[in-house]
C-alpha cells in the first residue's frame, strides 16, 4: 500500500515542476527529456583527478557538507499556525471498495492488450476504439517538421493527438494512405507550430487485434509465469484486492483529512519552510531546462508567462500542500504522539517495500533520516484518527435511501412551513 502522505509531501517541489509543464502532441523526445530529468538527482557530474591536492578535497568536502546543511528542510510548530477544532469521535460514511467478476476479467483483457499476444490485422477498416499501427510524416510549406514523423500505436479516440488526427483516420482502410490537412491550435506550446496549418501523410500499417483469453494468451501475457487462465486470474483478483485494500484506506484518510480541515483554521505559514520549497522546485526547474537544453528564464516565460506569475503559483501550490501537512502535524503536537524506535523501523521497511527499495537503509540514505521520521510520524498521526474515528460503510442503496429521505424531508418541511404560514394569516 502506497503511503499518501508520503506523495504529498515528496510532490512539493518536484512534482509541482512536472505537473505545470503541459503534455505534448507528438512529442516523444521531449518525453524522453523529461524522464531522464526526474531519474537523475544532478546535472553536474564532477570527475576529481588523482592530481588534484588534498587541501583542495578537504575545500570540496566542506563546501558540499555546508550545501547539504543549508538544503536541510526547515522545522516549524504546526500550532503556531493552525487553530485546531474538532478531530476525534468524527463519523466518516464511506462507499466500500470492491473487486467483481467483471473487474477481474476487465483487467486481464487489458493487461493483455499490451502484451505479445497482440496481433497486427492487416485488413479491415478503422474505426472508433480501435488501436492502429501508423507510420506518418507532417509538413508545414511542402517541408517536414521536426516532432512531426514517426511510427507510433495509436488508440482511436484517445486524444493523444491535435484534433482531427484519429478523426481523419476512421474509415480508412489498412494498406491507405490518406492526407490529414489540420490545423495547430493556437495555444500550442510550440510557437513555430501554433496555429499553423499542417499535412500529416498517415499510412494505416495495421489494426492491433487483441485475443479472448485463453490458456494460452495467459501465458503469454504473464511473461511464462502462469500457464492456465484461471490461476492467471486468481493473480489477478489478488492484486486487484491490494489495490482496493489501498484505495480504502486513501479514502478513509482522504476523508478524515477533509473533516479535520473543515473543523480547523489556518492562520499563516512558516516562511522559511515556504522560501525552500521554492527554491527547491526552482532548481528542479533549471534541471529541466538543461535537458529541454533551454534557458531556465526561457523556459519559465514559455509556461508561466513570467516569473512573478511562476512564483505565485509555487507559492499557492506549496501552501496547498502544507495544508494537510500542518493539520496533521497540529494534531501530533497536541495528542504528544512521536515515535519509537521500533515504530520508525518499521515504517522504514514498509516505505521501503511500497517504493521499490531493497532495504530501510537504501530509502533513508537517499531521503535521510528526518524526512522519513515526518513520513512515518504522519502515518501515525492518520492511524490515530481513525481509532478516534467512526468509519460507517454504506451501499449504493443506503445512499439512494438517504437521498430519497431527504426530499421526503424537504417536502415535509415545506407543509409544515405552509401550515404555519395559514395559520398565521388566520390569526
Amino acid at each position: 500500500m502506497k503511503r499518501k502522505n508520503f506523495i504529498l509531501a515528496m510532490t512539493c517541489a518536484c512534482a509541482l515542476a512536472v505537473s505545470a509543464i503541459p503534455a505534448g502532441v507528438l512529442a516523444e523526445e521531449e518525453t524522453e527529456a523529461l524522464d531522464a530529468a526526474e531519474e537523475t538527482e544532478s546535472v553536474d557530474d564532477v570527475e576529481v583527478s588523482d592530481e588534484e591536492d588534498t587541501d583542495s578535497e578537504e575545500d570540496e568536502t566542506e563546501d558540499e557538507t555546508e550545501e547539504e546543511a543549508d538544503a536541510v528542510r526547515p522545522t516549524y510548530t504546526a500550532l503556531d499556525y493552525v487553530e485546531l477544532g474538532e478531530y476525534k469521535g468524527l463519523t466518516i460514511e464511506l462507499e466500500p471498495v470492491e473487486v467483481t467478476d467483471e473487474d477481474v476479467l476487465a483487467e486481464a483483457e487489458e493487461l493483455v492488450s499490451y502484451s505479445d499476444a497482440v496481433e497486427m490485422v492487416t485488413e479491415g477498416t478503422v474505426a472508433e476504439g480501435d488501436t492502429v499501427d501508423i507510420t506518418y510524416v507532417g509538413t508545414m510549406d511542402g517541408e517536414e517538421f521536426d516532432g512531426g514523423s514517426g511510427d507510433y500505436e495509436l488508440e482511436i479516440g484517445s486524444g493523444d493527438f491535435i484534433e482531427g488526427f484519429e478523426e481523419g483516420l476512421i474509415g480508412v482502410e489498412v494498406g491507405e494512405t490518406v492526407d490529414l490537412n489540420l490545423t495547430f491550435p493556437e495555444d500550442y506550446y510550440y510557437d513555430e507550430l501554433a496555429g499553423q496549418d499542417v499535412v500529416f501523410t498517415v499510412t494505416v500499417n495495421g489494426i492491433m487485434s487483441v485475443p479472448e483469453l485463453s490458456d494460452e494468451v495467459a501465458e503469454i501475457a504473464s511473461d511464462g509465469e502462469y500457464t492456465d487462465l484461471d490461476s492467471w486470474l486468481a493473480y489477478i483478483r489478488d492484486y486487484l484486492i491490494e489495490d482496493a485494500e489501498s484505495e480504502w484506506t486513501y479514502n478513509v484518510q482522504d476523508a478524515l483529512l477533509t473533516e479535520l480541515a473543515a473543523n480547523s483554521e489556518i492562520t499563516g505559514y512558516p516562511q522559511d519552510l515556504i522560501d525552500y520549497s521554492i527554491n527547491d522546485a526552482v532548481s528542479y526547474y533549471e534541471l529541466i531546462a538543461s535537458y529541454y537544453e533551454m534557458e531556465y528564464e526561457d523556459l519559465i516565460e514559455a509556461y508561466f508567462g513570467s516569473e512573478e506569475t511562476f512564483l505565485e503559483y509555487l507559492n499557492a501550490a506549496i501552501e496547498e500542500s502544507l495544508d494537510q501537512e500542518m493539520l496533521l502535524m497540529a494534531v501530533a503536537e497536541t495528542e504528544g504522539l512521536e515515535l519509537t524506535d521500533e515504530e520508525y523501523e518499521a515504517g522504514l521497511e514498509a516505505y521501503a517495500e511500497d517504493y521499490g527499495y531493497e532495504s530501510g537503509e537504501e530509502m533513508e540514505a537517499d531521503y535521510g533520516e528526518t524526512e522519513m521520521s515526518r513520513y512515518i510520524l504522519l502515518d501515525k498521526v492518520y492511524q490515530f484518527l481513525e481509532e478516534n474515528s467512526e468509519i460507517v460503510e454504506i451501499t449504493e442503496d443506503e445512499t439512494e435511501t438517504e437521498t430519497e429521505t431527504g426530499d421526503w424531508d424537504e417536502d415535509e418541511t415545506e407543509a409544515d412551513t405552509e401550515t404555519v404560514e395559514t395559520e398565521a394569516d388566520a390569526e
